[in-house]
C-alpha cells in the first residue's frame, strides 16, 4: 500500500497598488530613449538612475554622487592610458590590461577611504561603465576629440543624467501624489 501525504493548499494572493511613481519612472524611462537620437548612452543613464534608488533616493545624492562618479570614471580613463603605455613598452598580450586594472582599482579602493568618495556602488559602476563603454564603443564620438575623452565625457555625463532622472522621477511621482 503506497504512502499518501496530505498537503494543505495555501492561497497566495498578490496585491499590487499602482502608484504615480510607477508611472513617472516608466514615462521618464521611455522619454530618456529620445536621447539615443543624440547618441547619448542611455544604458549608462539607467545605471546612474539605479544608483539614485539603491542609495536611498535622497536629493543630496546628486551632489554627493559627483565626486565618486568622477573618481571611478577618471580611474577607468587612466586605466586605458596605462594600457597604451604598457603596450608601447612591449608588455605581452593581456599583461598591459591586467597591470592597468590592478593599479587603477587599487587606487579606487584607496579613494573609498575618503569620506566624500565612499560610495562604492557609484565609484565601481562608474569605472565599469567607462571601461566597458569605451571597450565596446557605445558612446558618441566627436570628430577630432581623443576617443578616451569622448567615452569619458559621454558615459560619465549619462551616469550623472541618471541621478537627475532618478530625482526627477521621485519628484514627479510624489508631487503628483500630494496634489
Amino acid at each position: 500500500m503506497p504512502f499518501l501525504f496530505e498537503v494543505e493548499k495555501e492561497e497566495i494572493t498578490l496585491k499590487m497598488k499602482l502608484e504615480r511613481l510607477d508611472f513617472s519612472v516608466a514615462i521618464l524611462a521611455a522619454l530618456s530613449c529620445i536621447l539615443m537620437a543624440a547618441d547619448i548612452p542611455v544604458w549608462a543613464l539607467f545605471v546612474g538612475w539605479a544608483w539614485y534608488f539603491a542609495l536611498g533616493a535622497d536629493p543630496s545624492l546628486i551632489k554627493k554622487g559627483i565626486a565618486p562618479l568622477l573618481a571611478g570614471s577618471v580611474l577607468a580613463f587612466a586605466a586605458f592610458l596605462l594600457i597604451d603605455l604598457f603596450t608601447m613598452l612591449g608588455l605581452p598580450w593581456l599583461l598591459p590590461t591586467i597591470l592597468s586594472v590592478l593599479i587603477t582599482v587599487f587606487v579606487l579602493m584607496l579613494t573609498l577611504k575618503v569620506p566624500a568618495l565612499n560610495y562604492s556602488l557609484i565609484s565601481f559602476n562608474a569605472y565599469s561603465c567607462v571601461f566597458v563603454g569605451f571597450s565596446t564603443g557605445t558612446y558618441y564620438a566627436v570628430s577630432g576629440m581623443p576617443s578616451y575623452l569622448n567615452a569619458f565625457i559621454w558615459i560619465t555625463g549619462a551616469n550623472f543624467l541618471g541621478l537627475i532622472f532618478g530625482w526627477l522621477s521621485i519628484r514627479l511621482g510624489t508631487k503628483a501624489q500630494k496634489a
